[in-house]
């Protein structure tokens, strides 16, 4: 009976026009307040990672005006100085130049086209195509470009300020609409195309639309100023001066009442269907099943003004504002912090409760996480500085404080279980070990406690612990694990029995314990890397910066259901797999792979804490939970794939040949004496650009691929005469590889490496040994006859002719030899840098293989320096290439100084030299490295130019413990990098 009377109300309200408007409006308010469903956005707008550009990240000013990306994968913005290509590194600007044709550099408006082109509108009237990165300028226009739409047959409508609608046709010619047209006003802000090949326009006084060339003002649209038009649910929607519109047959209503005042700036529908609203003075809105969401400054927005939206090919959203540009996108991580409705952003502890609940303590009190949401009404203990968290078998929950003690919380309440005055060493409580309701352990910063049957026990250094800072606790079968700021000691039967660290490279805060009963292996969370313990035979190995590890510092081991750990730190959260870590401590493995996320992958803060227990956890649902210096940090690793997935795109952006830019095409042509050649590309993705990997390979050159890890540029030193084609790829971490870009170069030789020369060269000795064995056959004939007539009187011309036989002979030795001394002197250049003298790349890899190779066998120390300019790049800009060249010659003359017979010296390609020293100690070479520095930091250079000052940065690296020659490269350039990172002008040996 109710549903019956229901559906008579819902079909009288459908009997007239306006019935259905007010319901239809009533219905999309009702909808838009629907809670989140199935069909939702991936993530709350709040849950958006956020990064923000302005002039200091190289934007060329301040206001983007408009956003676009073109299908090779740049984006664009458009500023007021130019119009910015961005490639997820660095801005690359182009303005009022030759190569735009642009008439003034101030960029209004940008727009691609169904062709693939890019459309570009700006002050004076301004326009230009882009297309493969080739600009075409187009005739201006008569007035400041506010809009700009291409349409499939080619045609490109603009949109001015007092100047009217102009439509720009294939053939050349041109069509303008004005007041006298029909037009509400000459100014138009927004254009939008329909299915009906019609064009919505929005003017400074409203809503016309023009089909086969004729305007007419829109009926019943609001007279106000139009600066957004977008198709919402299959509905005209137009962002206007005061409020957003949706049109309704003939009627255009009001929607959404908080924006009725609201002045809507740009309207943008996203892939999955919602609707983003950019305003002039309340930052952006976003309609969803979420309702409407708000950002704006308060949120980390550059500014309240919104100019521009877009969405890019990876789904990111794209905000120009008069204060720089704002990027909103999903991301490895997210972060609950006080914005969310954390009591502090400072956490120190999280658990997982047996509930499904997520306990975090941060610096006031107590959170809890449940069933997708924080408890924010529920805070406990918010006058309380949190450390430590335990859960009780019987489900109840221990908190550790930092000054008062610890808390026990049991059916919704909270109550002092234990301080200082009740025994307590300390009120600082850092780590719970809850083995029963009657049976817990408690690290304190002054000791361990043991609560057990209502009494406590303390122990102390006097005691045997190898420090009173407890940090934390574990349980193997019988064997209580205490980690302290002096080391790891284990309580059995009673008893203290230290484990010893510092043999492994004097480790000894112990901040986690993670245990693999099923392999009987504990693994521990130190201050010089991660460190494996058999249970079984206790032998020890570490994972620390001598396997690679970026730090020493790690507060947690916390496996995924991946076959990973995952390893938190204050520099950010390392990856790494399982197989891998233990491949490292097994001695199979010299180097761990890893990955390091931090602020770009979401976390609002890289520094996770340690020093408490537990500060990561795996939940239920798979999900790790970080306790960081801003916010709790999750990460669901199954979702990681998804950025992997993606395929970034790669472009080559830049070829020098030594040093100077070369237009890029399909085919290069390189002159003879190009020794240097450089190709600088990268990879067009945007969410991780910094985790883009990359591998080239020059064919005719490179027999294989080379890896390039991050390393988005390739160089090729002295390149013999030939054909060779660039190949190279990106892909993200764990991705599949990009389709190769390519280019050709062809390298030319010089006159004497011609084929023409070479032919000409051997049909000439041929030709010379035939004359001379023809005039020696000829001349014996002669003889013959002639001493049949008169052998006794020609004795003394025969003898003659013999001298003349053996000059000849003579001749043809020293032609041999010369030619044999030219290809020793070819065979010579190909191993040697034509620059500096020292030997090439190739001939010194030959060189490091085989000495490796003899310090492995004759157990001979090896160490390998590799020396590197501070800021060549400078000198080459400001001086010139030439004072670079005489820098790196002099520099080079110094290294050979401070060689041995038996080292090697090469130039490894750029400013950077390597010094191979045989039989050398890391002291040895350090010292000699060092008067090297001293000396060319000493050198003058009056004769290169004034007031340069040169210094190198050095790294070194010994053989001692490798396997690999390709070790030690490694280590030396870790070691260099290491030297640049503390300021360059230093020795670091790794």
């Amino acid at each position: 009976m109710a549903l019956m009377l229901i559906f008579a109300v819902f079909i009288k309200l459908l009997s007239s026009k306006k019935s259905r408007v007010v319901f239809t409006v009533l219905l999309l308010q009702l909808f838009s307040t629907l809670p989140f469903s199935a069909t939702a956005a991936t993530a709350a707008l709040t849950d958006y990672f956020r990064e923000s550009w302005n002039t200091r990240q190289g934007l060329p000013h301040n206001t983007i005006n408009s956003i676009s990306q073109t299908p090779d994968g740049y984006l664009w913005f458009a500023t007021w100085e130019g119009v910015a290509r961005y490639n997820g590194r660095e801005f690359k600007v182009f303005g009022r130049e030759q190569q735009t044709g642009l008439p003034d550099s101030g960029i209004r408006a940008l727009h691609l086209d169904p062709k693939g082109r890019l459309l570009v509108g700006g002050s004076r009237g301004g326009l230009a195509l882009l297309q493969d990165q080739q600009w075409r300028p187009v005739d201006a226009v008569s007035a400041l470009v506010n809009e700009v739409r291409g349409d499939a047959k080619g045609q490109l409508w603009v949109g001015t300020e007092g100047g009217g609608l102009f439509c720009l046709h294939p053939d050349g010619s041109r069509q303008q609409w004005t007041r006298h047209h029909g037009l509400p006003s000459n100014t138009l802000y927004s254009l939008l195309h329909d299915d009906q090949d019609g064009l919505w326009l929005g003017t400074a006084e409203g809503l016309a639309y023009l089909q086969q060339g004729k305007v007419q003002t829109v009926a019943n649209s609001p007279k106000l100023p139009v600066f957004a038009l977008a198709y919402y649910q299959d509905q005209l929607y137009l962002g206007t001066e005061r409020g957003l519109y949706q049109q309704q047959g003939e009627d255009f209503v009001l929607v959404r009442p908080e924006l009725h005042q609201t002045a809507i700036s740009r309207l943008l529908v996203d892939h999955q269907g919602d609707l983003w609203i950019g305003t002039i003075e309340e930052g952006v809105f976003r309609l969803s099943n979420y309702g409407l969401e708000q950002l704006s400054a308060r949120h980390g927005m550059p500014n309240n003004r919104v100019l521009a939206i877009y969405q890019d090919s990876e789904h990111s959203i794209w905000l120009g504002t008069n204060g720089g540009l704002f990027r909103l996108r999903d991301a490895p991580f997210t972060t609950l912090s006080a914005e969310h409705g954390l009591p502090d952003n400072f956490v120190r502890t999280v658990l997982q409760h047996s509930d499904g609940t997520i306990w975090i303590g941060t610096a006031r009190g107590v959170a809890r996480y449940k069933d997708g949401q924080l408890l924010t009404a529920n805070h406990l203990l918010t006058d309380q500085s949190v450390l430590s968290l335990a859960e009780t078998p019987q489900g109840d929950v221990l908190i550790g404080t930092y000054s008062s003690g610890v808390f026990h919380y049991s059916q919704g309440k909270v109550a002092k279980l234990l301080d200082r005055n009740s025994g307590l060493l300390s009120n600082e409580v850092r780590a719970i070990l809850a083995l029963s309701e009657a049976d817990i352990w408690l690290g304190t910063a002054q000791g361990l406690n043991h609560y057990q049957d209502n009494k406590l026990s303390s122990y102390t250094t006097r005691d045997g612990l190898p420090a009173d800072f407890v940090i934390a606790l574990h349980k193997t079968a019988d064997v209580l694990w205490i980690g302290t700021g002096a080391g790891v000691t284990r309580l059995v039967n009673d008893q203290f029995e230290a484990l010893v660290l510092t043999q492994l490279d004097q480790a000894e805060y112990a901040f986690d314990f993670y245990e693999q009963p099923e392999k009987n292996l504990l693994w521990l969370a130190t201050d010089r890397g991660l460190v494996r313990y058999r249970l079984g035979s206790g032998e020890l190995s570490l994972i620390g910066r001598k396997a690679g590890m970026p730090f020493d510092k790690i507060f947690q081991v916390q496996p995924d259901s991946h076959g990973n750990f995952w390893l938190s730190s204050n520099r950010g959260i390392l990856r790494i797999d399982q197989l891998e870590a233990n491949a490292v401590a097994d001695g199979t493995l010299a180097a761990i792979p890893f990955e390091l996320f931090g602020e770009s992958d979401g976390m609002l803060s890289a520094q996770a804490n340690g020093g408490s227990n537990p500060a990561a956890i795996m939940a239920n649902d798979g999900v790790l939970w970080f306790a960081t210096a801003s916010g709790i940090s999750r990460v669901q690793p199954s979702r990681l794939t998804t950025f992997s997935d993606a395929i970034p795109p790669v472009v080559l952006e830049e070829l020098l040949v030594n040093g100077v830019e070369k237009t890029i095409s399909g085919s290069i042509d390189l002159p003879p004496d190009s020794d240097r050649v450089e190709l600088h590309f990268a990879g067009l993705g945007y969410v991780m650009p910094e985790r883009i990997q990359y591998r080239s390979r020059l064919v005719g050159f490179d027999e294989n691929w080379l890896n390039k890890g991050k390393q988005n540029f390739a160089e090729y030193t002295n390149l013999a005469p030939g054909s060779y084609e660039f190949l190279v790829q990106a892909a993200n971490s764990g991705g599949q590889w990009s389709e190769a870009a390519r280019i050709e170069l062809i390298k030319h030789p010089h006159w004497w490496q011609t084929r023409n020369f070479q032919w000409l060269s051997a049909i000439s000795l041929m030709a010379l040994l035939s004359i001379l064995g023809y005039w020696r056959v000829s001349s014996l004939r002669h003889s013959e006859q002639r001493l049949k007539l008169q052998v006794a009187e020609k004795t003394a011309e025969l003898q003659q002719k013999a001298n003349s036989l053996q000059a000849a002979d003579q001749e043809k030795s020293t032609l041999l030899a010369q030619l044999h001394q030219q290809t020793l002197a070819l065979a010579l250049q190909a191993r040697q840098d034509g620059l500096t003298g020292l030997a090439n790349r190739r001939a010194f890899d030959e060189v490091l293989i085989k000495e490796f190779s003899r310090s492995q066998r004759l157990k001979h120390p090896l160490v390998l320096a590799f020396i590197d300019i501070d800021h060549f790049k400078k000198i080459n800009d400001t001086w010139s290439h030439h004072a670079g060249d005489l820098a790196l010659v002099a520099i080079a003359e110094k290294i050979r100084q401070h060689s041995r017979s038996v080292d090697c010296a090469a130039r490894w390609g750029g400013e950077e030299f390597a010094l191979l020293m045989p039989s050398t100690s890391l002291e040895q070479a350090h010292m000699v490295c060092e008067r090297l520095r001293l000396e060319i930091m000493a050198l003058e250079w009056q004769d290169i130019a004034d007031d340069i000052s040169i210094t190198v940065s050095i790294g070194l690296a010994i053989s001692d413990e490798l396997s690999d020659a390709k070790q030690l490269l490694f280590l030396a350039d870790q070691a260099l990098y290491q030297a640049k990172q503390q300021g360059r002008n230093q020795v670091c040996a790794a």
